[in-house]
């Protein structure tokens, strides 16, 4: 008599169970599978760029502990805060005033945002990373980009934050930020009328003459689209991967 056989002659009830634990059986080994599929994570240092072997269901979990530390921080940062302006100047305070600057005996690191709080110290890229990846999670669209000067080949990193007037800039790297004749925070479109001014947290030491060169004809700027300061948030990376495979 067949295996077949012998499970048809049992009492229903028996078979049901039998074939329900067989499918879970399944289930668990397929998907105990797909979690442990091997993925890529990459890990800069001091330029040299690796890449790491990890399991799918570890770079998820470390994904979403990320996500939620990021939720966890600003909340504690800008609680005393109401409007969305006053959350942006105290994450860029808190940026420029809480990460160090680079120390020259220490690798230079680059792989996941948080990590710049971790470590608590970064080059200019990493202070940019981590005030625009804050901002966005107080929801306020944020990005770090490159200026050009027509006299240096050197770019000069800046944070440009999406507010209801408009693009504003931040420079959590020096403590510097930019206001209008009128005494309000100065647009991009400000700063191309040339009606800008620097301000300075603390006892920031740093010239207008540092960023003159590269606010002649700043690009508008309209939607940033999925960059890495907003696909630290399940929903965007999820887009963004969708995004990738084409559709």
């Amino acid at each position: 008599m067949s295996s077949i056989d012998s499970l048809i002659k049992l009492p229903k009830i028996v078979r049901n169970k039998i074939l329900i634990l067989s499918f879970l059986l399944l289930l668990t080994l397929t998907v105990g599978a797909v979690l442990n599929i091997k993925l890529i994570t990459k890990q800069g240092v001091n330029y040299h760029v690796s890449e790491i072997e990890i399991p799918l269901y570890l770079k998820v979990l470390n994904f979403y502990d990320r996500h939620f530390n990021y939720k966890w921080l600003v909340e504690r940062l800008t609680k005393n805060q109401e409007t969305k302006e006053e959350k942006v100047f105290r994450l860029f305070q808190w940026t420029h005033e809480t990460i160090q600057r680079q120390p020259e005996s220490l690798p230079i690191m680059d792989d996941h945002v948080w990590n710049v709080y971790v470590r608590g110290y970064g080059v200019e890229d990493n202070f940019h990373d981590l005030f625009a990846t804050l901002c966005n999670y107080i929801e306020v669209d944020g990005a770090f980009i490159r200026l050009n000067s027509k006299n240096s080949k050197i770019q000069l990193g800046m944070s440009v934050i999406k507010l209801e007037k408009g693009w504003v800039l931040f420079d959590p790297y020096r403590g510097g930020y930019f206001l209008n004749k009128l005494g309000t925070w100065a647009t991009i479109e400000d700063i191309n009328q040339n009606n800008w001014k620097l301000e300075k947290l603390g006892t920031t030491e740093i010239s207008e003459s540092v960023y003159t060169p590269y606010f002649q004809n700043l690009s508008s700027m309209d939607d940033i689209g999925l960059v890495r300061a907003n696909i630290q948030s399940p929903v965007n990376r999820l887009l963004k991967a969708v995004q990738q495979l084409g559709f």
